[in-house]
Protein backbone atom coordinates (compact mmCIF):
# COMPACT_ATOMS: atom_id res chain seq x y z
CA UNK A 1 0.00 0.00 0.00
CA UNK A 2 1.34 3.27 -0.63
CA UNK A 3 0.97 6.13 1.76
CA UNK A 4 0.15 9.54 -0.31
CA UNK A 5 0.88 11.48 2.88
CA UNK A 6 4.49 10.72 3.87
CA UNK A 7 6.95 13.39 3.06
CA UNK A 8 8.76 12.68 -0.33
CA UNK A 9 11.62 10.94 -1.75
CA UNK A 10 13.84 12.61 -3.54
CA UNK A 11 16.01 11.38 -6.26
CA UNK A 12 19.00 13.19 -7.54
CA UNK A 13 20.26 12.24 -11.27
CA UNK A 14 20.87 14.57 -14.28
CA UNK A 15 22.39 14.18 -18.06
CA UNK A 16 25.74 15.50 -16.83
CA UNK A 17 26.62 12.12 -16.15
CA UNK A 18 26.36 11.16 -19.76
CA UNK A 19 29.77 13.16 -19.71
CA UNK A 20 32.23 10.35 -17.75
CA UNK A 21 33.51 8.58 -21.06
CA UNK A 22 36.20 5.54 -20.14
CA UNK A 23 35.77 4.27 -23.58
CA UNK A 24 33.75 2.17 -25.56
CA UNK A 25 32.98 -1.24 -24.82
CA UNK A 26 33.41 -0.54 -21.60
CA UNK A 27 30.94 -2.32 -18.97
CA UNK A 28 30.34 1.38 -16.73
CA UNK A 29 28.74 3.00 -20.13
CA UNK A 30 26.53 6.26 -19.83
CA UNK A 31 23.90 4.06 -21.11
CA UNK A 32 23.33 2.84 -17.84
CA UNK A 33 22.62 6.35 -16.73
CA UNK A 34 20.08 7.17 -19.73
CA UNK A 35 17.88 4.29 -19.24
CA UNK A 36 17.53 5.66 -15.33
CA UNK A 37 17.53 9.21 -16.48
CA UNK A 38 14.53 8.00 -18.35
CA UNK A 39 13.40 5.91 -15.33
CA UNK A 40 13.20 9.26 -12.88
CA UNK A 41 11.81 11.20 -15.15
CA UNK A 42 8.60 9.18 -15.73
CA UNK A 43 8.37 8.43 -11.80
CA UNK A 44 9.26 12.27 -11.03
CA UNK A 45 6.30 13.23 -12.97
CA UNK A 46 3.74 10.50 -12.09
CA UNK A 47 2.58 12.41 -8.95
CA UNK A 48 3.42 9.41 -6.63
CA UNK A 49 5.40 11.29 -4.53
CA UNK A 50 8.91 11.50 -6.20
CA UNK A 51 11.00 14.75 -6.69
CA UNK A 52 14.08 15.40 -8.53
CA UNK A 53 16.43 17.98 -6.88
CA UNK A 54 19.09 20.12 -8.21
CA UNK A 55 22.90 19.07 -8.38
CA UNK A 56 25.78 20.29 -6.71
CA UNK A 57 29.55 19.75 -7.17
CA UNK A 58 31.37 18.80 -4.22
CA UNK A 59 34.28 20.46 -3.02
CA UNK A 60 37.69 19.93 -1.68
CA UNK A 61 37.06 20.13 1.74
CA UNK A 62 34.25 16.92 1.09
CA UNK A 63 35.99 15.12 -0.83
CA UNK A 64 38.87 15.37 1.87
CA UNK A 65 36.89 13.78 4.14
CA UNK A 66 38.01 10.11 2.46
CA UNK A 67 40.95 11.10 0.40
CA UNK A 68 44.29 12.69 0.30
CA UNK A 69 44.84 16.01 -1.27
CA UNK A 70 47.48 14.41 -3.66
CA UNK A 71 45.08 11.65 -4.99
CA UNK A 72 42.46 14.49 -5.37
CA UNK A 73 45.09 16.57 -7.86
CA UNK A 74 45.84 13.48 -9.62
CA UNK A 75 42.57 12.92 -10.91
CA UNK A 76 41.93 16.47 -10.93
CA UNK A 77 45.00 16.44 -13.78
CA UNK A 78 43.07 13.98 -15.98
CA UNK A 79 40.99 16.57 -17.02
CA UNK A 80 43.74 17.09 -19.21
CA UNK A 81 43.99 14.43 -21.15
CA UNK A 82 41.50 12.81 -23.80
CA UNK A 83 41.30 9.39 -21.73
CA UNK A 84 44.01 8.44 -18.93
CA UNK A 85 44.22 5.15 -17.35
CA UNK A 86 44.16 5.11 -13.25
CA UNK A 87 44.42 1.00 -13.36
CA UNK A 88 43.32 -0.99 -16.15
CA UNK A 89 40.14 -0.87 -15.54
CA UNK A 90 39.34 2.81 -14.26
CA UNK A 91 39.64 5.08 -17.37
CA UNK A 92 39.04 8.41 -17.38
CA UNK A 93 38.18 11.34 -20.12
CA UNK A 94 38.37 15.14 -19.82
CA UNK A 95 34.95 15.13 -17.98
CA UNK A 96 35.40 12.94 -15.32
CA UNK A 97 36.73 14.82 -12.79
CA UNK A 98 33.90 17.31 -13.37
CA UNK A 99 31.40 14.73 -13.44
CA UNK A 100 32.71 12.65 -10.13
CA UNK A 101 32.34 15.98 -8.21
CA UNK A 102 28.86 16.20 -9.20
CA UNK A 103 28.11 12.52 -8.08
CA UNK A 104 29.57 13.25 -4.59
CA UNK A 105 27.80 16.48 -4.40
CA UNK A 106 24.74 14.96 -5.72
CA UNK A 107 24.25 12.35 -2.81
CA UNK A 108 25.20 15.16 -0.26
CA UNK A 109 22.50 16.94 -1.64
CA UNK A 110 20.12 14.60 -0.85
CA UNK A 111 21.52 13.81 2.76
CA UNK A 112 20.97 17.51 3.64
CA UNK A 113 17.43 17.31 2.38
CA UNK A 114 16.61 14.08 4.07
CA UNK A 115 18.78 15.44 7.00
CA UNK A 116 16.40 18.59 7.03
CA UNK A 117 13.35 16.34 7.36
CA UNK A 118 12.44 18.09 3.86
CA UNK A 119 12.06 14.24 2.64
CA UNK A 120 11.41 10.84 3.41
CA UNK A 121 14.58 9.17 2.22
CA UNK A 122 16.65 9.68 -1.21
CA UNK A 123 18.02 7.70 -4.00
CA UNK A 124 21.23 8.91 -5.95
CA UNK A 125 21.53 8.02 -9.30
CA UNK A 126 24.79 8.77 -10.44
CA UNK A 127 28.11 7.57 -11.95
CA UNK A 128 31.17 6.95 -11.98
CA UNK A 129 30.34 4.68 -8.86
CA UNK A 130 32.44 4.83 -5.93
CA UNK A 131 33.00 1.77 -3.24
CA UNK A 132 36.15 0.74 -4.55
CA UNK A 133 38.04 3.51 -4.57
CA UNK A 134 40.63 3.86 -1.53
CA UNK A 135 42.16 6.91 0.20
CA UNK A 136 44.74 7.67 -2.52
CA UNK A 137 43.91 4.96 -5.40
CA UNK A 138 41.49 4.11 -7.75
CA UNK A 139 39.85 1.00 -8.66
CA UNK A 140 37.11 -1.01 -9.73
CA UNK A 141 35.49 1.74 -12.25
CA UNK A 142 35.56 4.24 -9.17
CA UNK A 143 37.41 7.71 -8.95
CA UNK A 144 35.92 8.95 -5.24
CA UNK A 145 34.09 7.06 -2.89
CA UNK A 146 30.77 8.90 -2.58
CA UNK A 147 29.20 6.45 0.26
CA UNK A 148 32.32 6.87 2.54
CA UNK A 149 32.38 10.80 2.24
CA UNK A 150 28.65 10.93 2.74
CA UNK A 151 29.04 9.17 6.30
CA UNK A 152 32.31 11.03 7.15
CA UNK A 153 30.11 14.09 5.87
CA UNK A 154 26.66 13.29 7.67
CA UNK A 155 28.92 13.11 11.03
CA UNK A 156 30.31 16.76 10.15
CA UNK A 157 27.82 18.47 9.34
CA UNK A 158 24.65 16.46 10.86
CA UNK A 159 25.99 15.32 13.89
CA UNK A 160 25.42 11.70 12.88
CA UNK A 161 27.18 9.18 15.93
CA UNK A 162 26.26 5.78 14.56
CA UNK A 163 25.89 5.66 10.71
CA UNK A 164 25.58 2.11 9.28
CA UNK A 165 26.55 1.54 5.40
CA UNK A 166 25.07 -1.74 3.57
CA UNK A 167 26.60 -2.71 0.53
CA UNK A 168 24.51 -4.80 -1.30
CA UNK A 169 26.97 -4.76 -4.78
CA UNK A 170 27.95 -8.45 -6.35
CA UNK A 171 31.63 -6.84 -5.57
CA UNK A 172 33.10 -6.17 -2.02
CA UNK A 173 33.25 -2.72 -1.09
CA UNK A 174 36.87 -2.74 -0.39
CA UNK A 175 37.29 1.34 -0.17
CA UNK A 176 34.38 1.43 1.88
CA UNK A 177 35.44 -1.11 4.21
CA UNK A 178 39.12 0.66 4.14
CA UNK A 179 38.19 4.22 5.08
CA UNK A 180 36.22 2.64 8.51
CA UNK A 181 37.71 -0.50 9.48
CA UNK A 182 39.27 0.82 12.92
CA UNK A 183 36.19 3.03 13.46
CA UNK A 184 33.10 1.99 15.47
CA UNK A 185 31.01 4.85 14.76
CA UNK A 186 30.70 3.48 11.24
CA UNK A 187 28.84 0.11 10.79
CA UNK A 188 30.24 -1.90 7.49
CA UNK A 189 28.23 -4.78 6.20
CA UNK A 190 28.76 -6.18 2.66
CA UNK A 191 27.29 -9.75 0.78
CA UNK A 192 29.21 -10.20 -2.13
CA UNK A 193 30.12 -12.97 -4.54
CA UNK A 194 33.13 -14.29 -3.04
CA UNK A 195 36.12 -15.36 -4.31
CA UNK A 196 36.16 -12.34 -6.83
CA UNK A 197 37.11 -9.18 -7.47
CA UNK A 198 38.80 -7.34 -5.65
CA UNK A 199 39.66 -10.25 -3.66
CA UNK A 200 38.92 -8.47 -0.53
CA UNK A 201 36.01 -8.99 1.74
CA UNK A 202 36.15 -12.39 3.81
CA UNK A 203 34.45 -13.50 6.69
CA UNK A 204 37.34 -12.56 8.81
CA UNK A 205 37.95 -9.53 8.26
CA UNK A 206 36.32 -8.10 11.01
CA UNK A 207 37.98 -4.64 12.14
CA UNK A 208 40.99 -3.09 13.70
CA UNK A 209 41.23 -1.54 17.04
CA UNK A 210 38.36 0.25 18.55
CA UNK A 211 36.43 -0.83 15.27
CA UNK A 212 36.74 -4.54 15.32
CA UNK A 213 33.82 -5.84 15.58
CA UNK A 214 31.89 -3.13 13.22
CA UNK A 215 32.89 -4.74 9.91
CA UNK A 216 30.36 -7.60 8.86
CA UNK A 217 31.31 -9.31 5.52
CA UNK A 218 29.22 -12.03 4.17
CA UNK A 219 31.19 -13.44 1.25
CA UNK A 220 28.57 -15.66 -0.88
CA UNK A 221 29.23 -18.62 -3.61
CA UNK A 222 28.86 -17.80 -7.03
CA UNK A 223 24.68 -18.98 -7.86
CA UNK A 224 22.96 -17.09 -4.53
CA UNK A 225 19.72 -16.11 -5.70
CA UNK A 226 16.96 -14.57 -3.38
CA UNK A 227 16.44 -17.22 -0.60
CA UNK A 228 20.45 -16.87 -0.43
CA UNK A 229 20.40 -13.30 0.35
CA UNK A 230 17.07 -13.07 1.75
CA UNK A 231 18.37 -15.45 4.21
CA UNK A 232 21.83 -13.17 5.04
CA UNK A 233 19.42 -10.14 5.42
CA UNK A 234 17.12 -11.95 7.89
CA UNK A 235 20.12 -13.90 9.80
CA UNK A 236 22.77 -11.71 10.02
CA UNK A 237 21.99 -8.40 8.23
CA UNK A 238 19.03 -7.36 10.48
CA UNK A 239 20.54 -8.28 13.69
CA UNK A 240 23.53 -6.59 13.16
CA UNK A 241 21.77 -3.56 12.79
CA UNK A 242 19.41 -3.86 14.90
CA UNK A 243 22.39 -4.18 18.15
CA UNK A 244 23.81 -1.33 16.33
CA UNK A 245 20.30 1.04 16.06
CA UNK A 246 22.23 3.36 13.74
CA UNK A 247 21.04 7.17 13.06
CA UNK A 248 21.58 6.85 9.59
CA UNK A 249 21.69 3.97 7.27
CA UNK A 250 23.20 3.87 3.66
CA UNK A 251 22.98 1.97 1.22
CA UNK A 252 25.58 0.89 -1.29
CA UNK A 253 23.13 -0.13 -4.47
CA UNK A 254 24.83 -2.15 -6.92
CA UNK A 255 22.61 -4.23 -8.91
CA UNK A 256 25.01 -6.24 -10.65
CA UNK A 257 24.20 -9.39 -8.38
CA UNK A 258 20.85 -9.74 -10.57
CA UNK A 259 20.93 -13.11 -12.38
CA UNK A 260 20.98 -11.33 -15.58
CA UNK A 261 24.03 -9.27 -15.10
CA UNK A 262 27.21 -10.00 -17.74
CA UNK A 263 29.81 -9.20 -14.88
CA UNK A 264 29.01 -11.61 -12.07
CA UNK A 265 27.31 -15.14 -11.59
CA UNK A 266 24.40 -14.69 -8.56
CA UNK A 267 20.49 -14.56 -9.35
CA UNK A 268 19.14 -11.96 -7.67
CA UNK A 269 15.54 -10.56 -8.90
CA UNK A 270 13.73 -7.29 -8.75
CA UNK A 271 11.67 -8.81 -6.21
CA UNK A 272 14.54 -9.75 -4.17
CA UNK A 273 16.23 -6.10 -4.23
CA UNK A 274 12.60 -5.04 -3.31
CA UNK A 275 12.03 -6.98 0.04
CA UNK A 276 16.23 -6.37 0.79
CA UNK A 277 15.32 -2.56 0.10
CA UNK A 278 11.83 -3.02 2.59
CA UNK A 279 13.93 -4.58 5.64
CA UNK A 280 16.37 -1.91 5.27
CA UNK A 281 13.33 0.83 5.08
CA UNK A 282 11.97 -1.13 8.30
CA UNK A 283 15.02 -0.55 10.14
CA UNK A 284 15.28 3.18 9.32
CA UNK A 285 12.38 3.49 10.33
CA UNK A 286 12.88 1.81 13.70
CA UNK A 287 16.16 3.38 14.62
CA UNK A 288 17.26 6.10 12.50
CA UNK A 289 14.19 8.47 12.14
CA UNK A 290 13.41 7.40 8.73
CA UNK A 291 16.99 8.34 7.45
CA UNK A 292 17.80 6.23 4.44
CA UNK A 293 20.23 7.19 1.62
CA UNK A 294 20.36 4.62 -1.57
CA UNK A 295 23.24 5.70 -4.18
CA UNK A 296 23.58 3.63 -7.20
CA UNK A 297 26.78 1.33 -6.89
CA UNK A 298 27.30 -1.18 -10.03
CA UNK A 299 24.63 -3.06 -12.33
CA UNK A 300 25.26 -3.15 -16.05
CA UNK A 301 22.45 -5.17 -17.64
CA UNK A 302 19.86 -2.42 -18.79
CA UNK A 303 16.70 -3.90 -18.38
CA UNK A 304 18.14 -4.92 -15.22
CA UNK A 305 19.47 -2.51 -13.72
CA UNK A 306 16.32 -0.18 -14.83
CA UNK A 307 13.67 -2.72 -13.02
CA UNK A 308 15.75 -3.44 -10.06
CA UNK A 309 15.54 0.70 -9.33
CA UNK A 310 12.18 0.85 -10.25
CA UNK A 311 11.34 -1.95 -7.70
CA UNK A 312 13.31 0.13 -5.24
CA UNK A 313 11.85 3.14 -5.67
CA UNK A 314 8.38 1.94 -5.74
CA UNK A 315 9.42 -0.12 -1.47
CA UNK A 316 10.95 3.26 -1.28
CA UNK A 317 6.75 5.43 -1.10
CA UNK A 318 5.39 1.93 1.41
CA UNK A 319 5.50 1.82 4.88
CA UNK A 320 4.58 -2.10 4.43
CA UNK A 321 6.82 -4.38 6.73
CA UNK A 322 9.77 -6.78 4.83
CA UNK A 323 9.05 -10.23 4.50
CA UNK A 324 12.30 -12.36 4.92
CA UNK A 325 10.84 -16.05 4.80
CA UNK A 326 13.39 -17.68 2.82
CA UNK A 327 14.76 -21.10 2.60
CA UNK A 328 18.61 -20.33 3.13
CA UNK A 329 19.71 -24.38 3.48
CA UNK A 330 22.64 -23.79 0.92
CA UNK A 331 24.27 -21.36 2.65
CA UNK A 332 23.45 -22.02 6.22
CA UNK A 333 27.01 -23.31 7.34
CA UNK A 334 28.41 -19.58 5.72
CA UNK A 335 26.01 -17.83 7.88
CA UNK A 336 27.06 -19.60 10.87
CA UNK A 337 30.27 -19.10 10.02
CA UNK A 338 29.67 -15.10 10.16
CA UNK A 339 27.66 -14.77 13.38
CA UNK A 340 30.71 -17.22 15.30
CA UNK A 341 33.10 -14.93 13.97
CA UNK A 342 30.99 -11.91 15.20
CA UNK A 343 29.18 -13.76 18.19
CA UNK A 344 32.11 -12.34 20.76
CA UNK A 345 31.11 -8.58 19.60
CA UNK A 346 27.95 -8.61 19.89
Amino acid sequence: MLVRDMPRSAIVTDSVFLKHQPGPYHPESPQRLKTLLDLAGEVAGSGAGYDLLPLRAAVQEELELCHGTGYIDLVRSTSEHNQFALDGDTITCRDSFGVALMAVGGFLQVLDAVAASDYANGFTMVRPPGHHALRDRAMGFCLFNTVAIGARYLQKAHDARRVAIVDWDVHHGNGSQDAFYDDPSVLFLSTHQYPYYPGTGAADEVGSGKGEGYTVNVPLPAGCGDAEYLAVFREVVVPAIERYEPDWLLVSAGFDSHRDDPLAAMAVTEQGFGVMADALLELARKHAGGRIAFLLEGGYDLSALRNSVATVLDRMRSEEAALLDADGRRIAPRIREVLQIHEKYW
